[in-house]
């Protein structure tokens, strides 16, 4: 099972404000590419918000429309949108969740909700920060 940290998600009520911000004061760029498509119709649980990816050739900042009845709506205890969160990308999502059940970690099973092909799980560390685990090509 291997790990990369993938992006960091801000949360914003001004979308395009805060992402022209990164990108004027960090000269980060804008990804749009098939990859960062939303979700389609055949995805779970669609959200159709509004995010724009930015990054700086490295790491991605995804910035995303608060929404703080997110995970009321998707029928989930975390909320990944309302205060924000970070992210590690890995090869393995169901050996990953075992891990997690084998140390009693709970976490919140979103499935593909978000991006198209993304399948995603947010839980807590020990401080309550909200941590996204995804794999691609689900």
């Amino acid at each position: 099972m291997k790990f990369k940290y993938h992006h960091m998600n801000l949360c914003t009520e001004d979308v395009s404000r805060l992402s022209k911000f990164y990108q004027n004061i960090f000269g980060m760029s804008r990804l749009q590419d098939e990859e960062h498509g939303l979700t389609t119709e055949d995805t779970e649980n669609r959200y159709d918000g509004q995010v724009e990816f930015i990054t700086d050739g490295t790491i991605e900042f995804h910035i995303t429309q608060k929404d703080n009845d997110a995970g009321h709506r998707m029928n989930q205890w975390i909320n990944p949108i309302k205060n924000g969160h970070f992210c590690f990308r890995t090869d393995d999502i169901e050996g990953f969740k075992k891990k997690l059940e084998d140390q009693n970690i709970p976490y919140a099973d979103y499935g593909k909700w978000a991006l198209a092909g993304w399948y995603q799980i947010f839980f807590h560390d020990p401080d309550g920060n909200i941590i996204e685990v995804h794999q691609i090509g689900m």
